[in-house]
C-alpha cells in the first residue's frame, strides 16, 4: 500500500486522539482521487476499531443535501463508517469536551433487512426499498480535524471517515414507514426547547431512499455491498446546527 495512504490515515488518527485542528491534510499525503481517499478511510477506520476495541455496524452518507453539495463543491455524496461504541440510544448525554466540533444533523436512519445483491441495473429508491427492514429517527454528530471543513476538498472529508463522530437513535419502525411519503416528512430540530431548524425528507436527494440507492450502487462499484443488519444514516434533512456545551437537542420527525 502506498506510503501516502498510510501516512494520511496515521495523521488523521493522531489528530483525532489529540483533538488537534489543521488547515488541511499535509500536501504530501493528500489523496488525489476519491478512490484513494476511501483507502485512507479504510486504514483510519481500522486504527479506530483497534484502538477503541469496537466494530463497524454500518454507514453514514454525507453530502446528500444540495445546499451542502454546493457548499463543498461536490457533485455526489460520500460515505463513512458507523461504529458500535459511538452509537447511542435517544436520551444520552454526551460531553462537549469529547468533540472538537459538535455539528448536529437530523437524519433518517435505515436498517438493512437482507443483503443487497449485485445488480446489473443501478438501484433506485423503488428497487432498494424491499431490502430495507426498519426506519429510525436519528441524529448524527459530525466532527472533524479542520479549521474550516468547507475548504479542505471532498477527498479530505472522505479520508476523515466522512467526518462522522456519533449517532443517536430513536425507536425503530418496522412497518408503518413503508407507506410513508418520506420525501414530504417534516423534520424539526429543537435546541433548548426552541425550534432552531426545519426541513423535510426531500432535502435528502429528494427522498432518503434515493440516498440508500446511491450507497448501494457506490459500494457495488467498489466491490462491496450492504449486508443484513447494516445501519445507514442517509444525510441531513434540515440545516445543520453547531452545538455548544449545555445544549439540549431534540429532533421531531412527526
Amino acid at each position: 500500500m502506498a506510503n501516502s495512504v498510510i501516512d494520511a490515515a496515521k495523521w488523521l488518527f493522531e489528530s483525532r486522539l489529540t483533538k488537534t485542528m489543521h488547515d488541511n491534510l499535509p500536501e504530501a499525503c493528500y489523496p488525489a482521487t476519491a478512490e484513494i481517499a476511501y483507502k485512507v478511510q479504510e486504514q483510519l477506520v481500522a486504527r479506530i476499531v483497534m484502538n477503541r476495541n469496537t466494530r463497524t455496524i454500518g454507514y453514514k452518507i454525507g453530502c446528500t443535501n444540495q445546499s451542502i453539495m454546493d457548499l463543498l463543491g461536490a457533485d455526489e455524496p460520500f460515505y463513512g463508517r458507523i461504529m458500535d461504541d459511538s452509537t447511542y440510544s435517544s436520551g444520552v448525554r454526551l460531553s462537549a469536551s469529547d468533540f472538537t466540533h459538535r455539528i448536529v444533523d437530523a437524519e433518517f436512519m435505515m436498517v438493512m433487512d437482507s443483503d443487497l445483491p449485485d445488480s446489473e441495473t443501478p438501484y433506485s429508491a423503488e428497487t432498494v426499498k424491499p431490502f430495507i427492514g426498519k426506519l429510525l429517527p436519528a441524529v448524527e454528530l459530525v466532527d472533524h480535524r479542520f479549521t474550516d471543513f468547507t475548504k479542505v476538498g471532498i477527498n479530505a472529508l472522505i479520508s476523515d471517515n466522512g467526518i462522522h463522530a456519533a449517532s443517536i437513535l430513536g425507536e425503530p419502525d418496522a412497518e408503518s414507514w413503508k407507506t410513508m411519503d418520506l420525501g414530504n416528512r417534516e423534520v424539526k430540530l429543537f435546541v433548548n426547547g426552541t425550534i432552531k431548524e426545519t426541513g423535510t425528507g426531500a432535502n435528502v436527494l429528494g427522498n432518503p431512499l434515493n440516498a440508500m440507492a446511491w450507497l448501494g450502487n457506490c459500494l457495488q462499484s467498489q466491490g462491496r455491498t450492504l449486508h443484513a443488519g447494516d445501519m445507514i444514516t442517509t444525510g441531513a434533512a434540515c440545516p445543520v446546527y453547531s452545538a455548544i456545551a449545555g445544549d439540549r437537542i431534540l429532533v421531531d420527525y412527526g
